[in-house]
């Protein structure tokens, strides 16, 4: 759920500051986008994929530690999961079948002749123990969270494990089709201790790919796994390998000469040259969202929900759609977007329908901070300088603020320091609004709305209500999806009612493939699928 920016469509234009505020905007002409799953199938494989990470370098390759994006797009190409992820968010059997056997247990049953990248037989205390694993509390993992409602992990028989329950839980199944369900060779994992997931400590897994180098601030580069288990599903392209390029020009010069093979959610300001080269861009249905959040709310400028709700209507959502995004993004006007729908579509629309849409309204916004009284203290907007799209958001703010009589302050930051924004609330202070950039990791709102209750580290604007902490509590131990979407939404509601967020846009994913390359799946998916092993030559 970690920071990241994406999107946009046939028709990009670029944008001032002023075209994304005051009065609503005319819509920009855009062309019809049409979402994907797959791309054309690929008839051969490839030399060698040179594939760009436009958020940079991983900060690890412990899967583990896979929550942002540049590390999941690298590391679901070589480390599996118990289950597979389809591009269409399915969850099919994979190094496991998973049977659950009543509301508290589950009946892992690992394939025969599975094993890993180094010839090792895959078993069933390697599976306890890469379970296990995140049940430490000193492993900091993201996905630690997937095991809170875990009893016992334990092994039942020579291919079988049970894992079972202190309480029902609606999400296991989808845990286990992600990294919180990855099988690593433990031998590997203790020899390398504290190094493991770094250069020196590279994961040893069961996927189509093994990690052959990681030459730091460089490039990482896979290689074919020689001993991979899946026959039918062996890698096309026997290379792969990884640049870290995050600026925009540079990345866009070298995917237009040919240097690079492609990229998925590549910088918005890219969009209009590469649309009009040799290469392909396709979307696929996203799960992120953009969202400009409060941060420490009660003790900020913007204490009063009145002037939040000013904030709220000097935004020109439309401007931001289909100026900046060109149409490849969908409104949002709550927590989570529509894509994450992935069940009970009836209940959740229902509740979408009575959330009022946002507007843009200056005069209102002006009359509102004229009651109130604007704060003595300006408000501190804290983004990111190497991602246009924010720079472009930010100063819109600003002056969307001035034209309603409300001071913001911006507070440019190096990426690093932005990260630190969504999980350090030590790093938050002095900063009263900052742009939000997440995604849901499966069409679920249950577990996304988790990592904002009280006690969250994500949970920046500091929001405390016993109510809601509960509903999202009792939404997670709903086994039917009818129940669980009924919660979900009573939380939605309160957590919308209370402005917590600013919701701007829900961001297509995007996916740039250069002339001759094609097979690769634009929808969020690829983030925790062997993604590269179906990419390699188009048909002439």
């Amino acid at each position: 759920m970690s920071k990241r920016t994406r999107w946009i469509g046939a028709a990009v234009a670029v944008v001032t500051a002023a075209a994304l505020v005051g009065c609503t905007a005319q819509p920009t002409e855009t062309a019809k986008i049409e979402l994907v799953e797959t791309t054309d199938q690929a008839v051969g494989g490839l030399d060698r994929l040179v594939w760009n990470l436009p958020y940079g370098e991983p900060f690890s390759l412990d899967p583990a530690m896979s929550s942002g994006e540049s590390n999941s797009t690298v590391i679901g190409n070589v480390c599996e999961s118990l289950l597979r992820l389809e591009p269409d968010f399915g969850i099919v059997p994979n190094l496991a079948s998973v049977e659950q056997t009543d509301d508290l247990h589950y009946r892992i049953t690992l394939q025969d002749g599975l094993v890993f990248s180094n010839g090792a037989p895959v078993t069933v205390d390697d599976v306890v123990f890469s379970l296990q694993r995140y049940l430490a509390p000193e492993l900091g993992s993201s996905w630690s969270a997937a095991f809170s409602s875990v009893a016992s992990i334990e092994a039942t028989g020579e291919r079988e494990v049970t894992l079972t329950m202190a309480q029902p839980d609606g999400l296991v199944m989808q845990f286990l089709a992600m990294p919180a369900g990855v099988v690593l060779e433990r031998a590997s994992v203790e020899q390398a201790g504290a190094e493991y997931g770094t250069p020196s400590g590279l994961p040893v897994c069961t996927g189509p790919y093994v990690l052959d180098e990681w030459a730091k601030g460089d490039r990482i580069v896979l290689s074919e796994n020689a001993a991979y288990w899946d026959e039918e599903r062996r890698p096309l392209t026997p290379e792969v390998e990884f640049r870290f390029i995050t600026d925009a020009a540079t990345a866009t010069t070298a995917m237009q000469t040919g240097e690079i093979d492609g990229a998925f959610n590549f910088p918005i300001s890219s969009i209009p040259q590469l649309t009009g080269g040799e290469g392909a861009v396709s979307y696929g249905v996203g799960l992120g969202l953009l969202s400009l959040i409060f941060v420490h709310v009660e003790d900020g400028p913007l204490a009063d929900i009145r002037l939040r709700e000013a904030l709220m209507l000097a935004v020109d959502y439309d401007g931001i759609r289909t100026g900046m995004y060109g149409g490849a993004a969908e409104f949002n006007k709550t927590l989570t977007p529509k894509s994450a729908w992935g069940y009970s579509e009836d209940i959740f629309q229902a509740a979408w329908d009575e959330i009022p849409d946002q507007v843009t309204d200056l005069e209102r916004a002006s009359e509102i901070v004229e009651e109130v009284g604007a704060p003595s203290d300006p408000i501190v907007l804290s983004y990111a300088t190497g991602f246009p799209e924010s720079v472009q958001i930010a100063t819109a703010m600003k002056d969307a603020a001035g034209k309603i009589g409300l001071e913001i302050e911006l507070n440019a930051q190096t990426e690093a320091e932005n990260i630190a924004l969504y999980f350090d609330d030590e790093a938050r202070v002095g900063t009263d609004l900052m742009i939000w950039e997440g995604y849901l990791d499966y069409p679920d709102p249950v577990a996304y709305y988790q990592v904002y209750t009280s006690d969250s580290i994500f949970n920046a604007p500091g929001f405390a209500d016993p109510e809601f902490d509960r509903i999202v509590a009792d939404a997670r131990t709903r086994i039917d999806d009818d129940e669980r979407a009924t919660l979900i939404t009573e939380a939605q509601s309160i957590y919308t009612e209370n402005r917590n967020i600013i919701p701007l846009v829900s961001q297509y994913t995007r996916l740039y493939q250069s002339a001759g390359v094609t097979g690769g799946s634009p929808t969020q998916s690829f983030l925790y699928r062997p993604w590269a092993a179906v990419i390699g030559t188009a048909a002439e």
